[in-house]
This record gives structure tokens, C-alpha cells and sequence, in this order.
């Protein structure tokens, strides 16, 4: 352990349980809920940091019951950074109770204790103990933690109609060294209309960010028991079929990177275009089977610094002959997006069908040479001895509402990742020194 961290483990490692204890998982959003619009869980996180907040000597404010902020410094200039209190819902198969912290060969396990509730703690900590040691900063230094960052960040929405921008700001809900860049992420929707009836139904995928790992289709008459087993056997796949309907397993990945998972849904319709060729199959094996960079869309692109537009057709359903796809394009600077639209639209008119743009993110990019990113990169680098540089990701963080801010750690690369699964944990070190990292990052940001 830092040595100068030994006189604040105790309470670190206390406040820290106390927080993990709480299970702040959206239970449902009422806007008309002004007490707790994200549910009690949520409400006492907030409270929780606020009066631990208060009881340290900063100012704090609550905002909407939405999210707050503790804060310190002086000056017109604001810093802002950004973690969350809201967590995943804490399902599968855990060895210990996911809301009871467990501390074991120095990692402390619980739902939240690296997503985001053990970074949020070490940041808050390098507040403390900056201002425990008379730290001056030359602007306001405002720490916000929100309640809706796992469904929807309507808690950053709620702050940026109060607050507005920030000078700068980071988010320690990522990785180090940097992120900087973050491609676009648009939902976008593809329907139609078949001309035959063989297929009953069609059914895959459960959210727009991940392949699709089953699908299963329901014929009319056909019978393809012999010919679907070989086609499993050929695509080293699993599936099998009782009666009429068939079904198919690939493999789950983020919609980020959809060349890492395998869709079921498009080897399923692949096999079905061999004795079905309808609107329906026929455009998922022309344009989405294997088309991890929407080439076979012919909207596909690349840019020096981000890389290329990735493409995931996720979620699938055909029923009473109208079907849907909807697919999770992610897209880099340059990429000009309504033309891409306009050209999926005119494609799809040869399948009988249209695009509609659901959702759109556009990317987010903070140069390299800015202040920012120069200032972060030093107080990593001088801390670590790392000189890695920043990166692009395809997904999308909490600082991405920001024209001038960027994810930040607290996660080191080739560290274990838990978030999200079962056994969540964070390794204690790692987020004391993170704490530290960001002690250097405030001050070089604020010389």
C-alpha cells in the first residue's frame, strides 16, 4: 500500500462497504417521483455520498433527486468529474451475497465495486485528501455522482439543463491511460414485408448492443431436419429442431465488437435462404451475414485515429409476414451519417422495405494536444512509469455529453474485468493508486 494512503484505509474500506451495501438498481423510473425517481436503492446512494459529503467539509448539492455533487475550490472555471451510484441488476450465480462486501486475497467483491462504486469512492477520496492537505485549486473542483447511468443517464441530462458545460472534466468509469475518442452509436431499423408465408415466425435478440446468441424460426411445411443438422455440422454450430421450428446458438458479444461473437440470427436466416428465398432471408445473407464492417451495406468507412464503422444487427423478429431488424451502427469522424441512411433506404426498397434511424449518438472526440488530454496523460504516465498512449474505443462512456471531457481509468489495461457478471470485484491496490493518479491529474489541470 501508498504509504501516505495508511492513515485513510480504515475509513476508505469502511465508506466503501457501506456504499456496496446498498442495492441501487433501478426498480423503475418515475419522473413524478420527486422523492426517489430511480427508486429507493438509488435515493439512498445519493444520500449516502451527500452526507458523507457534508461530515468531510465540502459544499453539496442535490440535484433532483437525479444525482449530486460534492464540491470545493473557488474560481469561474469548473472541473467536473463523473461516476455513478446506479448498478446492474445483480444476476447469475454469485459464491457470496452480492450487496455484502467480501474481502478476499485483496480484491472486494460486490455488485458495483468496479461499475462504478469502488472507482467512485477512490476519486472521492483524492478529493479528500487534496483537501485535507490544503490543496488551492484555481477553479471549482465539482465531483458528481449520478443515479441513472446503467439505464438511460437521464441523471446527466438532469445537470446539464442546471449546469450546462464544464471546462473540463474526466470520468474515472473506463480505463486508463485515456480514452479521447468514441465512435457515434446510432440504432437503426430495417422493415419490410415478405412475399410468402413459409416462415411463421422468426425470433433473435434481446438489446441492440449485443449479438444475438440464439434464434429460432417456426416453417409452415417444410420439413429440413436433415439438411439443418448438416448445415450445423458444416458452421461447427449448435442447435436443433422439434417439430417445425428450428433454433440456433452462437455466441454473445458486445455490439461493439460484433467480429468477436457469433449471430445467430444471420446463420440461421442463412440456412433458410438455401430452400427459402424471400425478402426476408435473402437481405440478411446480401447484407448482414458476416458484414462486421457494413460493407456488405455499402456504407462502410474508415478513419485514421477511431478505425472503422462496426455493425451489429442485433434484435429480429418476422411474424404474420412484416418483419424488423434492428441493427447497432457505430461510426467514426468523417463518417457523414444521414447519407448513410439515405443510401441504406434506397437499398432496402429492392427487399420491399425501408430504414428508419431509431437513435443517434454522434461520436465523441477530444484531440489529442488539447490541455486535457496532455494533462491526464502526464499525471498517468509520471505516476505508473506507463508511457502508453491514449485510445479510441467503440463504445460509449459517462463523459461522452461533454464537449471536453474523457473516460479516465480507474480499470488498467490487461486487468481482470468483472463488471457486469457474476463475482464482480475490484483489486483494493489498483483503486488506491487510481486515487492517486487522479490527486496528480487535478493538480496538473489546475496549474
Amino acid at each position: 500500500m501508498i504509504d501516505s494512503f495508511r492513515p485513510y484505509y480504515n475509513s476508505f474500506i469502511e465508506d466503501l462497504d457501506g456504499l456496496l451495501r446498498i442495492p441501487s438498481v433501478l426498480d423503475k423510473y418515475d419522473k413524478d417521483n420527486l422523492l426517489m425517481p430511480f427508486g429507493k436503492g438509488n435515493k439512498d446512494a445519493l444520500d449516502y455520498m451527500l452526507k458523507l459529503g457534508e461530515k468531510d467539509g465540502f459544499r453539496v448539492q442535490n440535484i433532483d433527486n437525479y444525482g449530486g455533487f460534492v464540491e470545493f475550490g473557488e474560481g469561474e472555471k469548473v472541473l467536473l468529474i463523473l461516476c455513478h451510484l446506479d448498478v446492474v441488476p445483480a444476476t447469475g450465480r454469485w459464491d457470496t451475497p452480492p450487496f455484502e462486501p467480501v474481502i478476499k486475497d485483496n480484491r472486494i467483491y460486490a455488485r458495483g465495486s468496479i461499475d462504478d462504486k469502488g472507482p467512485l469512492m477512490a476519486t472521492y477520496y483524492a478529493l479528500k485528501m487534496l483537501k485535507d492537505n490544503d490543496f488551492k485549486p484555481n477553479m471549482r473542483i465539482r465531483f458528481f455522482f449520478g443515479c441513472d447511468e446503467e439505464s438511460g443517464s437521464r441523471c446527466l441530462e438532469r445537470y446539464i439543463e442546471k449546469y450546462g458545460e464544464c471546462d473540463y472534466g474526466f470520468s474515472p468509469d473506463a480505463l486508463f491511460p485515456l480514452i479521447y475518442a468514441e465512435k457515434g452509436i446510432s440504432t437503426i431499423l430495417f422493415k419490410g414485408e415478405v412475399s410468402d408465408d413459409e416462415i411463421i415466425s422468426f425470433k433473435s435478440g434481446t438489446a441492440s448492443n449485443i449479438v444475438p446468441d440464439y434464434a429460432v424460426a417456426t416453417l409452415k411445411s417444410l420439413d429440413l431436419e436433415e439438411e439443418f443438422n448438416q448445415f450445423l455440422k458444416d458452421n461447427s454450430l449448435k442447435g436443433k429442431k422439434n417439430s417445425k421450428t428450428y433454433e440456433l446458438y452462437g455466441k454473445a458479444a458486445h455490439g461493439s465488437t460484433p467480429e468477436a461473437g457469433i449471430n445467430a440470427a444471420t446463420y440461421l436466416a442463412l440456412f433458410l435462404e438455401k430452400y427459402i428465398k424471400n425478402e426476408f432471408t435473402s437481405f440478411i445473407k446480401n447484407h448482414l451475414h458476416l458484414d462486421y464492417f457494413a460493407e456488405k451495406l455499402g456504407v462502410d468507412y474508415i478513419d485514421d485515429e477511431m478505425g472503422k464503422v462496426s455493425s451489429n444487427p442485433s434484435v429480429y423478429e418476422l411474424k404474420d409476414k412484416k418483419f424488423y431488424i434492428v441493427n447497432n451502427l457505430r461510426y467514426p469522424k468523417g463518417f457523414e451519417f444521414e447519407e448513410a441512411i439515405k443510401k441504406l433506404d434506397n437499398l432496402m426498397k429492392k427487399y420491399n422495405g425501408k430504414v428508419e434511424a431509431l437513435s443517434n449518438s454522434k461520436y465523441h472526440y477530444v484531440p489529442k494536444h488539447s490541455h486535457l488530454v496532455q494533462a491526464l496523460l502526464k499525471a498517468y504516465r509520471d505516476y505508473t512509469g506507463d508511457n502508453s498512449d491514449a485510445i479510441s474505443i467503440g463504445g460509449g462512456t459517462y463523459a461522452r455529453d461533454f464537449k471536453n471531457a474523457v473516460a479516465f481509468g480507474p480499470m488498467f489495461m490487461n486487468e481482470k474485468e468483472t463488471m457486469h457478471m457474476p463475482n464482480e470485484s475490484a483489486d483494493i491496490d489498483n483503486l488506491i493508486t487510481a486515487s492517486f493518479i487522479y490527486q496528480e491529474a487535478i493538480k496538473h489541470l489546475c496549474d
